[in-house]
């Protein structure tokens, strides 16, 4: 069966690369990458999102690998892949938000036609891309602030077998945990309004591009990939905690943060994490580890101020 995106057919076992007009800036044409992979065989629709959130490289870099790696005459079904949502925000180098209109390109789903243009945005990968799909995932990592080590996030829902379908998905991914979450006006928003599974695998931040988190990004959409008959091969699923134990641990002053574990690192109980310093250098806090688990979701830049998150543990 063919596919039809922004006026343009990919008919079975046809791959197709393209630029998807959303509007107009004052400047120059929104245009948004697309690659269309429409296996020979029927199977399951899948969209693949990435730079929803515009600096989270490694997620693109996945998206994109596996996008031109996957072709038609190995394919069941159909691949929908948008490796950069938020193409003015990649231009820019803009941390998390549309730089034409100041929104968070995560918080506008399911988008407006008529409104400002991150609302467009979404309102074009929704009608053209998600609305076409079986499952989504949505690829994200750490942004400007942010280092990010391998979790999944999956949909809030009462569906039973729809939740299951998620924790599968994310099961296919070599992460820490599985983390349940509902986010008004994430991509997620698909879960209630097309009644389909989407998973926001979180792993990278912007400098530098690490080659494992862009593994970890790329292995598992292919991994999923198999888990829904797309491709041949046994899915590799792993046995991942749901919500578990963590603790997020902030700033009581301002000043400089020094890290002392990265990303992803296991600690014990009572490990020193980092130190806040003031502006003479001098320790005013030392942060510890509350538990053993992982160190996760760590601030990157070095000015602190009070109440701001620093890292976080998650018991695993």
């Amino acid at each position: 069966m063919s596919i039809l995106i922004g006026g343009t057919i990919i008919e079975m076992g046809k791959k197709a690369k393209g630029l998807l007009k959303v509007g107009e800036a004052s400047t120059h044409d929104v245009l948004m990458p697309y690659i269309v992979v429409n296996g020979s065989q029927p199977g399951p629709k899948l969209c693949v999102l990435g730079g929803v959130h515009p600096l989270e490289y490694a997620s693109i870099e996945g998206v994109l690998r596996a996008a031109n790696e996957v072709e038609p005459m190995s394919l069941r079904g159909v691949l929908l892949a948008v490796p950069v949502v938020n193409v003015d925000g990649f231009h820019a180098r803009a941390a998390f938000n549309n730089p034409i209109d100041y929104q968070n390109q995560n918080r506008v789903f399911p988008g407006d036609p008529t409104g400002t243009m991150s609302r467009r945005v979404a309102h074009a990968v929704y009608t053209e891309f998600v609305s076409k799909s079986d499952c989504l995932i949505d690829s994200h990592g750490g942004d400007l602030t942010e280092d990010i080590n391998r979790f999944v996030i999956v949909g809030k829902t009462e569906n039973n077998a729809l939740h299951q379908k998620m924790v599968d998905m994310a099961s296919c991914y070599d992460a820490h945990y599985i983390q349940v979450s509902e986010i008004r006006g994430s991509s997620g928003e698909a879960t209630s309004r097309f009644g389909i599974p989407c998973i926001t695998p979180e792993s990278g931040t912007p400098y530098p591009v690490r080659e494992d988190e862009v593994r970890f990004h790329h292995d598992g959409i292919l991994n999923v990939m198999r888990y829904l008959g797309m491709l041949e091969g046994k899915p590799m699923m792993r046995k991942l905690a749901v919500n578990p134990q963590s603790e997020r641990l902030f700033a009581e002053k301002g000043g400089i943060w020094h890290q002392k574990v990265g990303a992803g690192q296991r600690v014990r109980k009572g490990d020193v994490l980092g130190e806040v310093a003031n502006l003479f250098g001098e320790p005013i806090q030392i942060v510890r580890a509350p538990f053993d688990g992982v160190a996760n979701n760590s601030r990157t830049s070095y000015a602190v101020n009070s109440g701001d998150t620093l890292l976080s543990v998650i018991k695993v």
